[in-house]
């Protein structure tokens, strides 16, 4: 475990924050801070299967530590949104946290 400034003993865990989306397979992704319209993309590689996308990981934690925010998830297929999700998500000093949003959406 490391620890943070404030003596808080965080995990060495990497969360994710994700959406599986089935039915066909996206084109394009990326997630948009409600905040600032900040435009976040996120490599799907690595990640369980081919339908399962990232929405935001630990790598946005300190941007929005020790609050909650809003995000919406877009998916495309070609030029065409087909998935428009929105989330809330939280992070304390160590880690991210979906407050709200959906799991997996069909297409």
């Amino acid at each position: 475990m490391q620890s943070c400034k404030e003596e808080i003993a965080c995990t060495e865990e990497f969360r994710t924050v994700s959406i599986k989306v089935t039915g066909d397979t996206l084109t394009d992704f990326y997630t948009i801070r409600i905040s600032n319209s900040d435009t976040i993309r996120i490599p799907a590689d690595g990640y369980p299967d081919a339908y399962t996308y990232p929405v935001l990981n630990d790598n946005y934690q300190s941007v929005i530590a020790n609050s909650q925010e809003s995000f919406t998830f877009i998916g495309k297929i070609n030029d065409t949104v087909v998935v428009n999700e929105a989330f809330v998500i939280s992070a304390d000093n160590c880690h991210i946290d979906k407050v709200s949003g959906k799991n997996g959406v069909n297409i």
